[in-house]
């Protein structure tokens, strides 16, 4: 490796240097924690916001979705379930991901029998 030589382990260093480079990576973690936070924040306030385009709140309305209930989560999963239905087997993993399919028996059959039962109820919805 490149300039492996100026590599020191941390017990062959001053204890105040330790201790001063063990502060300024706390203060890092704390930096980035409050960043992820942020945009945690600032994500869940996106998605909680109105349908705002009109194709999109027809769409949820003519799938039978309230008016109160129709924000940007609402779009979002209603658009993960049209490619669910379609084959998209990431759109499925990622609806049974969200409904908390956390059974660890036969995990391939579960997700089997729920994607089954999302196109059933498909069926019987375009029916």
């Amino acid at each position: 490796m490149a300039n492996e030589k100026n590599l020191i382990p941390f017990d062959e260093r001053p204890e105040a240097e330790v201790r001063e480079l063990g502060r300024r990576g706390g203060i890092a973690s704390g930096a980035a924690r409050r960043r992820k936070r942020a945009l945690k924040e600032a994500a869940d306030l996106y998605l909680s916001l109105p349908v705002t385009d009109k194709r999109v709140y027809n769409k949820l309305s003519r799938k039978g979705v309230p008016p109160e209930d129709m924000d940007n989560q609402m779009a979002m999963l209603s658009g993960l379930h049209a490619a669910a239905c379609c084959g998209d087997a990431r759109a499925a993993k990622v609806l049974v991901d969200i409904l908390g399919d956390n059974s660890q028996e036969n995990p391939a059959e579960d997700q089997l029998q729920k994607a089954r039962e999302l196109l059933e109820g498909v069926e019987s919805a375009i029916d």
